[in-house]
């Protein structure tokens, strides 16, 4: 397979990740370890925005740079990301962030490639109904 980008984790681990435009897969040693899926909101009269949809890493590989590092490239493709709305621990909603997904979100807003937290979720599909 080939990888678009290569970064050296927190634990000294080389990390090569697939880019795709709505996807970021991180894989060590060829096995994957995680992705970054992301949602594109086209809208005709506001331009189109870039949610963060689901950030999943493997146990082992959290809290090592990985995520903020799959966060960092999604910024240097669309720009700024918008973030998940919700944070319910308690429930097993799509977008509800774990608390290492808030703090990872936190991270990198103040890194400036993730935008303030918004008041509603994405819709399912673009504003005229495709």
């Amino acid at each position: 397979m080939h990888y678009d980008h290569q970064f050296i984790d927190a634990k000294d681990r080389k990390i090569e990740f697939d880019v795709r435009e709505d996807w970021i897969s991180a894989y060590h040693e060829g096995e994957k370890i995680g992705e970054f899926s992301l949602r594109i909101v086209e809208h005709d009269m506001f331009g189109d925005a870039v949610h963060a949809d689901v950030i999943d890493l493997q146990e082992g590989f959290r809290s090592t740079g990985i995520g903020s590092e799959m966060v960092r490239m999604a910024f240097e493709m669309h720009g700024k990301i918008i973030p998940p709305a919700t944070y319910y621990p308690e429930k097993e909603n799509r977008n509800s962030m774990t608390p290492e997904g808030l703090r990872l979100m936190i991270s990198c807003q103040k890194k400036g490639w993730v935008g303030p937290f918004p008041d509603q979720e994405p819709p399912d599909c673009d504003e005229n109904g495709g």
